[in-house]
């Protein structure tokens, strides 16, 4: 299962890539991007939740973003919180990127008919809900 799966996303990842290679961004960059976008100015903690990410990935990809001065970094509500910010060349590069996102993900929308989008959303939502956990250390609360 895990090799179907990793296999079919790095094919989907790579058609979203493919549309976005003139754009300078890659799918991860955008979708980090849009994220900032919507949520206006998350902490990492934040952004690391949304995207169900590592925190240490998340910062790494935050400050890849942040030399090319397309994300900002400020101060949180304490010296250890930071928050993420899109830049106007941030979002201006975002909104010329987005026809090519729209592009690819209307080419990978069109392979399925709507049941079986709605039935493949809704399962791989199963799926990521019931082995969500699998990796992760459980911390055990004192009684």
């Amino acid at each position: 299962m895990c090799l179907a799966l990793r296999t079919t996303a790095r094919r989907i990842t790579q058609g979203y890539d493919k549309a976005l290679a003139g754009t300078g961004l890659r799918v991860t960059q955008f979708s980090l991007l849009v994220m900032v976008y919507h949520l206006g100015a998350p902490t990492m903690k934040v952004l690391a939740g949304m995207l169900d990410s590592d925190p240490t990935t998340i910062t790494r990809n935050v400050q890849g973003l942040v030399r090319r001065r397309l994300l900002a970094l400020s101060r949180g509500r304490d010296l250890r919180e930071r928050n993420v910010r899109l830049t106007r060349q941030g979002e201006t590069v975002l909104l010329h990127a987005l026809p090519n996102w729209q592009k690819a993900q209307a080419n990978v929308v069109s392979s399925l008919n709507r049941t079986e989008l709605a039935g493949l959303r809704a399962l791989l939502g199963q799926v990521g809900r019931r082995n969500g956990n699998a990796g992760r250390k459980r911390v055990r609360r004192a009684p």
